[in-house]
């Protein structure tokens, strides 16, 4: 009975302990773009994730009376609105909420597949990511200022105009690419939008008081972070009138992030012996 070579072949390629390795992108701009950040100091990009969330939450609410990051508070607020308890206060103020809600999670449904079908710590990745991010601020924030969307706090009543939906919407729909960030830096003390839990988590650290701890550090800051970007959005609407000028700013900060994404140094690539 004969047997062909191929059955007797040894498959070098299951015996070997090398690691299978996807061939990048050919040219150089696409190896660039699709190699894979290093993580060191990245932490500081999710300070500034944490004070645009405080800057933008702090300057919809004082406009429109609903969060598009903190959706602890928007569960309170739709609660309270099937309750019937705040018609008179906030008329159809639980409808905005359930927007906010609603986009935050198809935003996580979003994010959370980009990255996953295009490899989220890639360079490219991560400044797309953000690019999109920084384009929906920056499109709310255009449309407020071009008068689409009333802008000026004088003007915005009680009453519901259901134009107001239309940033609530799209700005609710790119937070989640935060803390999609956050998890794939793996950083997930410190999620961009989350406070309670973190300030437990920080207070109940069994090394709160230990010299070198990381964690407590990025908690800390997280939280300093959301807080004066909360102070800077309601000094700014109060000053101003007006909620353009925030929605610029943190448009501008993203999109910044995204150039930093462009020209982070690249992960140290590990070598497997006899590869």
């Amino acid at each position: 009975m004969k047997f062909s070579p191929s059955e007797h072949a040894p498959d070098l390629e299951a015996s070997s302990p090398c690691p299978t390795i996807i061939e990048p992108p050919k040219g150089l701009l696409g190896r660039y773009l699709s190699s894979n950040i290093s993580s060191r100091k990245t932490e500081y990009v999710l300070l500034l994730c944490w004070f645009t969330t405080g800057l933008l939450d702090s300057t919809i609410f004082n406009a429109y009376s609903t969060f598009v990051s903190m959706q602890t508070g928007n569960t309170m607020f739709l609660g309270l609105g099937a309750s019937n308890f705040d018609v008179t206060s906030r008329p159809y103020g639980w409808a905005k909420s359930l927007v906010s809600l609603v986009c935050f999670v198809l935003g996580a449904l979003f994010f959370s597949r980009f990255g996953t079908y295009f490899r989220a710590s890639r360079r490219g990745t991560l400044a797309v990511s953000f690019l999109i991010q920084a384009s929906i601020v920056l499109l709310c924030a255009i449309l407020v200022q071009a008068g689409a969307v009333e802008g000026r706090l004088e003007y915005i009543g009680e009453s519901i105009e259901w134009i107001h939906i239309v940033p609530i919407a799209l700005l609710s729909f790119q937070a989640p690419g935060q803390v999609w960030l956050s998890r794939d830096l793996q950083f997930a003390e410190v999620s961009t939008v989350v406070v309670s839990t973190m300030l437990y988590d920080f207070g109940s650290d069994p090394e709160l008081f230990r010299k070198g701890n990381g964690k407590r550090k990025r908690r800390f800051l997280g939280f300093c972070a959301l807080l004066v970007g909360a102070v800077v959005g309601g000094w700014v609407t109060k000053q101003t009138g007006h909620i353009t000028l925030p929605m610029w700013v943190g448009g501008s900060l993203k999109l910044g992030i995204a150039g930093a994404w462009v020209v982070w140094p690249a992960e140290e690539r590990k070598r497997w012996w006899g590869c």
